[in-house]
């Protein structure tokens, strides 16, 4: 009896060490963070609820600017398809879709994903075009830098882009047609997002007047030869080539 005592505690003496080593594994590796919470509303007026992705399939309504709606397919590079308030599904361009991302404070957004942009009066898409690399890069999981590291960029490369977001912070609160309003970011020849009342929009700024206060940057995702992962650009500007007349990004095929 005492020998099946003293067998039985030995196993539990095992059974705890293995169990204090796991936990000393796990804390040991890096957790990864998770995406912050996000909401998609549209920016547009009279935007085509589409059948299909393209201009090619019927429009079967229209949007409105505030609409919200949850992306539930976004494999094409120029439209998504989305889930509305009604349950039925359609599909939008991109160009139209920005997102709210919540910290702890759910009424108010810390940060806005601007809709998408082309390059100048070329149109080029920018997810038809690549970065070359001047230096090594560190890549990250998602477009946030706590999160984990999945691989870097090695000097003298070209990477296509699969995805990029501009992020925007509330910028200062200036008086646009009589309304209280935050900027978020410079969108050129004098136009600029604003948040005012929960929505976000473009207006017609005279420059001279602002001190734009805005903080935004672009995120932009790539292909390696070991995956994908995100990081800055607005943060590594000066380690990439230039490519004239589009700035940094070269056309695929140039």
């Amino acid at each position: 009896m005492i020998k099946k005592v003293c067998w039985f505690l030995t196993v539990l003496l095992c059974l705890g060490m293995l169990g204090c080593s796991s936990q000393k594994d796990t804390a040991s590796k890096k957790e990864t963070v998770p995406p912050k919470e996000r909401m998609t509303i549209v920016m547009g007026t009279n935007v085509y609820k589409r059948t299909g992705p393209g201009t090619n399939y019927q429009p079967n309504g229209f949007y409105q600017h505030g609409d919200y709606v949850t992306i539930v397919d976004c494999s094409n590079k120029r439209w998504a398809q989305v889930e509305n308030a009604d349950k039925t599904k359609t599909w939008i361009m991109y160009d139209y879709l920005a997102q709210y991302v919540y910290g702890k404070d759910k009424t108010t957004p810390e940060m806005i994903i601007l809709p998408r942009r082309s390059l100048g009066e070329a149109m080029v898409d920018i997810l038809e075009c690549e970065l070359f690399s001047k230096a090594e890069v560190q890549l990250y999981k998602y477009s946030d830098s706590s999160s984990e590291i999945v691989g870097k960029l090695t000097p003298e490369k070209k990477y296509p882009i699969v995805d990029y977001e501009i992020q925007a912070l509330l910028g200062n609160e200036v008086t646009y047609n009589n309304k209280k309003v935050r900027l978020l970011a410079y969108l050129g020849e004098g136009i600029y997002a604003y948040y005012v009342d929960g929505l976000t929009y473009k207006g017609d700024f005279k420059t001279n007047q602002l001190d734009d206060g805005s903080k935004a940057v672009e995120w932009f995702k790539v292909k390696t030869e070991t995956g994908e992962g995100w990081f800055c650009l607005s943060k590594h500007i000066k380690d990439f080539h230039g490519a004239k007349p589009f700035g940094l990004f070269f056309p695929k095929g140039t």
